[in-house]
């Protein structure tokens, strides 16, 4: 408005706040910014105000955030920061378990910028351990949401954020699940994959539904790389893991972690090494406990539900599962499951 009206804005401010006269030069400048004519008339402050509120409500809303900084912050670190982080990871969590990578993509940048600013100022040892796991799980998170997006310089940049925050920090359980997603990302180079997991199933320090949830990745990757024997090996002792009661709770971040999503990724494991009965039980039981709140998983296992059943022969079940995906897919913005999606469809278009 400065520049419409030529003044300069600390001067328009005292002429709106009234610490300065509404002489007659300054009603016609905005007369002639604003087409708004008769403000001179009787020199009316509020039909000037009124003006201004006008012409504020007709420029894009993103202009309002001009000047919005966030408050410099140069004290120690403590505990408030270290749990703002936190809940800053289920929040961006949520967002992409239910709605897709790329809605939490798109929203989560910010905060993690914000996070990583922390890990500069001052706080104890203690602190810089938790923030540092924190800040992990956090850069964890939004490397899947962009991997989702299939943006994969993001996430190999994120991925390594995350492990290298994930050195300082003081959850192995996190540790593990961040070489997971790691390894996840390099699915076709599944024998590179599964290397990258030797061990983790075995390791005492790791959350057991971790370890669980590492075995069953782990077998997924050794089941493309045609290693059935191994792949067995490690879905039997995912299958052990799961369904027990631990005294441990899961860490914060890991709320995900439930019985219905380690189904999800038994189901995916045993169509690799082509158990397809196993492969379908396991799918059915992880749509059965996935909720509203698993947006994304649901679908993502409606299309490894079709594929199952695409491999058994049983064209019309694929066919079912790739039309309620379809309409799932409507509150969903995923990437990867599209694509997933659209090579069921593709097939299923040949047999048609």
């Amino acid at each position: 408005m400065s520049q419409r009206v030529h003044m300069v804005s600390s001067y328009l401010s005292l002429l709106e706040t009234g610490k300065r006269p509404v002489l007659h030069k300054h009603i016609k400048a905005y007369e002639r910014a604003l087409g708004v004519k008769g403000l001179a008339d009787d020199m009316d402050r509020r039909a000037l105000l009124t003006a201004l509120a006008t012409a504020a409500a007709s420029e894009p809303l993103a202009r309002l955030l001009d000047g919005l900084v966030s408050p410099g912050e140069t004290g120690q670190v403590g505990r408030i920061e270290v749990e703002a982080v936190r809940e800053s990871v289920q929040h961006h969590s949520a967002m992409d378990l239910q709605y897709g990578g790329k809605v939490a993509a798109s929203v989560g940048g910010d905060s993690l910028r914000w996070a990583v600013s922390l890990l500069g100022r001052p706080m104890t040892s203690g602190t810089r351990k938790a923030l540092s796991s924190a800040v992990a799980s956090l850069s964890d998170r939004l490397a899947w949401s962009f991997h989702d997006s299939g943006l994969k310089y993001q996430t190999r940049r994120l991925s390594e954020l995350a492990i290298r925050t994930s050195n300082e920090g003081n959850d192995p359980t996190l540790t593990a699940h961040i070489r997971l997603n790691v390894a996840a990302f390099m699915e076709t180079m599944p024998r590179d994959a599964a290397a990258m997991l030797t061990g983790i199933p075995q390791e005492s320090g790791v959350h057991p539904l971790e370890r669980a949830n590492v075995a069953a990745g782990s077998a997924l990757h050794l089941g493309n790389a045609g290693e059935i024997r191994e792949a067995k090996n490690l879905l039997g002792l995912a299958e052990d893991l799961i369904g027990k009661d631990y005294p441990d709770e899961l860490p914060s971040w890991a709320g995900f972690l439930s019985e219905p999503h380690l189904c999800a990724i038994l189901g995916h494991s045993y169509k690799a090494i082509g158990e397809y009965e196993k492969a379908a039980s396991y799918c059915q039981q992880a749509l059965r406990g996935f909720g509203p709140e698993r947006g994304r998983g649901r679908v993502t296992v409606m299309v490894r539900l079709g594929l199952v059943r695409l491999a058994q022969g049983r064209v019309e079940d694929a066919r079912e599962q790739a039309e309620a995906a379809r309409r799932a897919m409507t509150t969903v913005n995923s990437v990867q499951t599209q694509r997933t999606l659209d090579q069921l469809t593709r097939r299923l278009d040949v047999l048609t």
